[in-house]
């Protein structure tokens, strides 16, 4: 009996990948998903010109008024993740999103007409991060997760006239489901993949305040 029990360790020390695949259904695998989804916008608020003759006057003359708001956005969605274990995994992101960043000037003290001012976005952000799934609450083949993670934002002006750099973290969660499941070849599994995000934005258009943006992404996968 001790000689089987030898046996038995010596072989699933030996065999790390097949012992992994029968205790959980795991094996060390590559996995990419591309998607698309909605980034939220943000309301800077409004802002007042004003003009002050000398510092006894008591009350500044307002030229006119701002509101500035960067709108919301369809983007595009790119994960590459290395699985570490049954649970975590370790992934690099990259987004892209095209908002607008729109004034809109009134209460002009000469009388003009009220106008906004529209300005393309091109916006990119770059960060990893790590996912770990939460097994214990999967119902009917849908697996939920949580995700953390920082990153890079970039944005250009329209015409590459400014561009604008900050950082990032991220907050979030969604769930899997596996449609196809193979035990060979090179494609092992695809399926689809919920994601919903929580960003947290400093510098870029934002300057030296901090923004919260949300974001929600459906995807395709494959493992390898």
């Amino acid at each position: 009996m001790n000689r089987l029990w030898w046996l038995a360790a010596i072989a699933l020390l030996l065999c790390p990948r097949v012992a992994l695949a029968q205790a959980g259904g795991f094996t060390h695998r590559l996995e990419v998903s591309g998607g698309a989804g909605y980034f939220t916008g943000l309301n800077f608020g409004s802002a007042t010109a004003a003009l002050r003759a000398n510092n006894q006057a008591p009350q500044p003359y307002t030229l006119f008024t701002t509101d500035t708001t960067l709108t919301g956005s369809l983007a595009g969605d790119f994960t590459l993740g290395a699985r570490i274990n049954r649970r975590w995994t370790v992934e690099g992101h990259f987004g892209y999103s095209r908002p607008n960043l729109e004034t809109s000037v009134r209460g002009d003290a000469e009388g003009a007409a009220p106008v906004t001012v529209v300005e393309r976005i091109d916006q990119f952000v770059i960060d990893a991060g790590v996912l770990f799934r939460i097994d214990e609450m999967r119902i009917k083949g849908l697996t939920p997760y949580a995700t953390g993670g920082a990153g890079y934002l970039r944005q250009l002006h329209e015409g590459f006239a400014l561009i604008d750099q900050g950082h990032l973290y991220h907050l979030g969660g969604g769930i899997t489901r596996d449609l196809v499941v193979r035990t060979h070849g090179v494609v092992r599994a695809a399926g689809l993949r919920a994601d919903g995000r929580m960003y947290f934005l400093s510098g870029g258009v934002v300057n030296d305040r901090t923004a919260r943006h949300g974001s929600f992404t459906a995807s395709l996968f494959v493992r390898f």
